[in-house]
């Protein structure tokens, strides 16, 4: 099964084209082949999964600490991945990497967009509940994958 998935992801997504994926069972995360800048950080790309979701957290290793450059949200509808989020502070504007605040930077995201879509359609949703549906959806893609 696990397999499957990396395949699927790997085919559907197409930032993931050309890329050497692999899972890290102990950060329960999917990463991509890094590359490292003549500064001497170390770039890539670490992506959480669910069956609708795909969060990836553009991450940078320094020398002395490990910083998110933005995050990067798709849909998946079995089908095809739909962009729906992207928030970037790379440059001088990258944060300190941490999960927790990478996940709640995340449900904020989703959220929002959540928020947006409601608005298009002409209703309005109470923003806690926005947060718990957005909450649950970002978590799922933390869920561990391999048993």
């Amino acid at each position: 099964m696990e397999k499957e998935l990396s395949l699927i992801v790997t085919k559907a997504l197409p930032a993931l084209s050309g890329s050497s994926l692999t899972y890290n069972a102990e950060k329960n995360v999917y990463l991509t082949l890094g590359y490292t800048s003549s500064a001497g950080n170390t770039y890539y790309r670490a992506i959480r999964i669910s069956k609708h979701l795909v969060v990836y957290y553009h991450i940078g290793e320094g020398m002395f600490r490990t910083f998110l450059n933005g995050i990067t949200i798709y849909a998946w509808d079995g089908q095809k991945p739909s962009l729906i989020a992207k928030k970037d502070w790379g440059g001088d504007n990258w944060r300190s990497f941490n999960e927790y605040s990478a996940a709640q930077e995340s449900i904020i995201m989703l959220k929002d967009y959540l928020a947006g879509q409601a608005k298009a359609m002409g209703r309005t949703l109470p923003e806690n509940q926005l947060l718990d549906i957005s909450r649950e959806m970002i978590e799922e893609t933390q869920q561990k994958r391999l048993a």
